[in-house]
């Protein structure tokens, strides 16, 4: 836990790839990972015991930094956290889903996914 329990680090690095066959070229061909698991369009590649990569390979997270994924039991106090200490809130899409959450983003750019704790059950 982090924050006295405002977040939980899910053990998950996040990055954009600006489309698949990027993806595979330099995650898998360049780094010679091998994907975990495909849901959708990300890609998870495991790196340790409780650590793994997530690659978006919708484009639409090319150009963002990497980040961490955290859950939140209380997903409207770590926003509030966040907001506090000068962060950009950017609302997840969720359209159709049960997962609820946002990205919240540093002045100085690094970025974290902020997801409610119950949609990750």
């Amino acid at each position: 836990m982090v924050n006295e329990g405002l977040l939980v680090f899910e053990g998950i690095l996040a990055f954009g790839a600006r489309d698949t066959e990027d993806a595979e070229h330099f995650f898998e061909h360049t780094l010679g990972l091998t994907p975990a698991e495909v849901e959708g369009e990300v890609r998870f590649y495991p790196l340790a015991d409780d650590l793994a990569l997530a690659i978006d390979t919708t484009g639409g997270f090319a150009e963002m930094p990497p980040y961490l994924l955290f859950s939140a039991p209380n997903l409207e106090a770590a926003r509030e956290h966040f907001v506090q200490r000068g962060c950009n809130i950017i609302e997840m899409d969720t359209a159709g889903t049960e997962a609820a959450g946002f990205f919240a983003q540093a002045p100085e750019g690094h970025t974290v996914c902020v997801v409610d704790q119950e949609s990750l059950e």
